[in-house]
């Protein structure tokens, strides 16, 4: 299912990091995390599995650009 939404805990799981480390990065480094789905009207945060997926893509030492 590409679009199933994450959500920290997931996230943190799928890349071998603490909610709390994540919580840090997007403040600290937002670069250091994927791209987060804005809900409007909510502070919820989620992300795509299929964004998640591309950013670690990107993340991968040697890719063909």
């Amino acid at each position: 299912m590409s679009s199933y939404l994450l959500d920290i805990r997931e996230l943190g799981e799928l890349l071998g990091r603490s909610p709390d480390t994540i919580k840090k990065d997007l403040r600290r480094n937002p670069l250091a995390v994927p791209p987060r789905l804005h809900i409007p009207g909510t502070r919820l945060l989620r992300w795509r599995r299929v964004d998640v997926e591309a950013w670690l893509a990107e993340l991968v030492v040697g890719a063909a650009q």
